[in-house]
């Protein structure tokens, strides 16, 4: 990954993760991102927001992204 400094990631995008590394779907992340006014809450924002975290880490996919972001100690 280089320099760890380097990565930007926020709360919004750790809870994300956990969302999605305890089996959620994109649609269930939203839905609990909605009741809790967690913005932004879409599902297109969502998408965008895993997108973004797999060109970061250099993630493959999804499972990917929650095994490097747990190896890093992040979640």
């Amino acid at each position: 990954l280089g320099d760890k400094t380097n990565l930007e990631i926020d709360e919004y995008d750790i809870q994300l993760v956990k969302h999605l590394s305890n089996g959620l779907t994109q649609d269930e992340i939203s839905a609990i991102f909605k009741e809790n006014n967690t913005s932004p809450n879409s599902l297109s924002s969502i998408e965008k927001h895993l997108n973004k975290l797999r060109i970061q880490f250099k993630a493959n996919n999804a499972i990917h992204l929650i095994a490097i972001v747990k190896d890093l100690g992040l979640i």
